[in-house]
This record gives structure tokens, C-alpha cells and sequence, in this order.
């Protein structure tokens, strides 16, 4: 409820909404309030153990590869409210998937983990979810510029891409 209120409050003055959460639920919860209003937005992934920038692209949230944070939060969207699994592709083919139209920001880098031989929780200052590398402000960096040419991009064109919940055969 407090996602929902607050893009309801932002209304009708905002055009996209740009989502940098690192929290699994708090992430889930902005995507779906978007997607109640009509409120185009774009995602970040985590950027937690990578440290090549050059791996950063953009596409569907239907299309994320290698990214856990945004893998949880497409899985809490299919699950509790109800949006279309994401099939998977046979040997040899592409699956034909509606997209749920939430451009993403994510890296294709394989995600660096910490070790538990390597992890000393009582001590560290890396939480465990930052993998081996912590969290490196060029990649954040840009994960944060990429996400504005995707805003720019939908305003120049004028394509303000609305998120939409694409119906399930059941429903």
C-alpha cells in the first residue's frame, strides 16, 4: 500500500520513474504500484560483485539474465500478483514471450561470490550479497547512466514505455 500511495501522490506530474532499491520486496512493491497506475518505469539490477560496466544492457524484465535481485522480484511478481511465467526455451529455439514491458538495467556479468572459507561475517564489512568484489561506484555509476538514456530515450521519442500486466491463460 505505501508504493501505491506514494506513486498516487506523485500523479499526474510524474513521467517515469527511475528504481535503484536494493531490497527484493521494497523493488517488487514500486514495480508493481507503477504497474496499478500506468506509471512507466525503469529497474536497476544489482550491481553487487561485478566490476566490468561493459556488461550493462537494457531489456525487458522477461529477458534478465544473471541477475538475482531482479530473478526474485520477477519470480514475487508471477507468484503473488499473479504475472505470466517466463518460459523456457527449448533446444535450438526461442520462446515467443509477452513482454511485461519494465525496460531493466542489468549486467550479464557472471556475479563474483564470496566463498563462505573467505567470509567473516562477525568481522567483515561486506554484507554478503556484495559477492567478492563489494560494490564498485563505476558500476553503480553507470547502471545509474544507463537507466537515464533509457529515460531520455522514452521522453525524445515520445514512447513512455506503461509497464502492463500481460493476462495469463487462467485469468
Amino acid at each position: 500500500d505505501t508504493a501505491n500511495n506514494f506513486i498516487a501522490s506523485l500523479l499526474p506530474e510524474v513521467s517515469v520513474v527511475v528504481d535503484a532499491i536494493d531490497g527484493m520486496y521494497e523493488k517488487t512493491a514500486l514495480m508493481l504500484a507503477c504497474v496499478n497506475h500506468g506509471v512507466p518505469i525503469v529497474t536497476c539490477g544489482g550491481a553487487a560483485g561485478r566490476s566490468d560496466p561493459t556488461k550493462i544492457v537494457t531489456g525487458d524484465l522477461t529477458e534478465v539474465q544473471e541477475d538475482r535481485l531482479l530473478f526474485k522480484c520477477r519470480k514475487e511478481l508471477r507468484q503473488a500478483h499473479g504475472f505470466p511465467k517466463v518460459p523456457v526455451p527449448k533446444k535450438g529455439s526461442k520462446p515467443k514471450v509477452k513482454k511485461w514491458r519494465i525496460p531493466a538495467v542489468y549486467s550479464t556479468e557472471v556475479q563474483q561470490l564470496v566463498r563462505d572459507s573467505d567470509s567473516d561475517e562477525g568481522t567483515s564489512s561486506f554484507r554478503r550479497c556484495d559477492g567478492a568484489l563489494g560494490t564498485s561506484c563505476f558500476v553503480t555509476g553507470t547502471y545509474g547512466f544507463v537507466a537515464a538514456s533509457k529515460v531520455v530515450e522514452m521522453i525524445s521519442t515520445n514512447n513512455m514505455v506503461k509497464p502492463k500486466k500481460q493476462r495469463t491463460k487462467k485469468q
